[in-house]
């Protein structure tokens, strides 16, 4: 745990102290971190701030402490929203992970052809399930923004695509594809475009991801048709995960989207 995650539900009253009542959290901050009543740690409010939190009372059932604000840090440059298939369970825990790791702004899982439906009755799909994995991950990344998560398991690709557009325009458009070209390429090419200007504020990323197989030539086309461009990002065959952990961590290149 590099932050200690602090949510709104825990502030006692209207006050600056909060109460943890949370098993593995007192467990970890007492035998794994080894903290005592008066110590402090580097903590976050979701969505609020960056401070520190200074451990006031240790019982056995919680901790109660106070909460002291230092700072409002701006969300993750640059922002990405994601649009996953339907992956394995365990690969959908570590992507959820990742994505509270690196702050991004938004997943929406969808069913996609080669999607394996008997994995929409796993419990990772649990809200509470889902939360649990997003903390850990901002615990790793000292974020504390919150991913947004969205499901729509029914309509077609080509509806969700559309009511995605009807909110966000978003700057660049990729598909993870084998064939496809590498990320400096595309932007490159994006930028070379005289009717593109790379826009003043966080430019906005959004990733279609496949599942394991990937997807199907004609889902690839509709993707096209929506103006995605292919992305490879490795000569190599990477699993989901490890796919979404290079591209996160490849589009932190902020020189990627100055201007030439």
């Amino acid at each position: 745990m590099n932050l200690l995650i602090c949510k709104e539900k825990w502030r006692i009253a209207k006050s600056n102290r909060f109460s943890i009542q949370d098993p593995q959290k007192i467990q970890h901050i007492c035998n794994i971190l080894n903290k005592r009543e008066g110590a402090r740690l580097k903590a976050g409010l979701i969505d609020t701030s960056l401070g520190k939190f200074i451990l006031e009372k240790i019982e056995f059932n919680r901790i109660v402490g106070i909460y002291k604000p230092i700072l409002v840090p701006t969300p993750r440059f640059p922002e990405v929203h994601i649009l996953l298939a339907i992956n394995r369970p365990p690969t959908v825990r570590k992507i959820l992970q990742l994505a509270g790791t690196w702050g991004v702004s938004s997943i929406h899982f969808f069913v996609s052809r080669n999607s394996r439906r008997e994995y929409l009755t796993s419990p990772v799909w649990n809200s509470i399930e889902i939360e649990s994995e997003l903390l850990k991950g901002m615990e790793q990344g000292k974020n504390i923004f919150l991913p947004k998560i969205h499901f729509d398991f029914k309509n077609r690709l080509e509806t969700i695509l559309q009511e995605k557009f009807k909110k966000i325009g978003f700057t660049f458009r990729f598909v993870l594809d084998r064939k496809g070209t590498t990320l400096p390429q595309i932007i490159e090419e994006k930028k070379s475009d005289l009717n593109f200007e790379i826009p003043s504020r966080t430019p906005q990323v959004f990733v279609a991801i496949g599942p394991e197989s990937g997807f199907v030539r004609n889902e690839i086309d509709l993707w096209k048709r929506f103006d995605f461009k292919e992305l490879n990002l490795s000569s190599q065959v990477l699993r989901t995960e490890t796919a979404v952990a290079f591209l996160l961590a490849r589009l932190e290149e902020k020189n990627l989207f100055l201007k030439a």
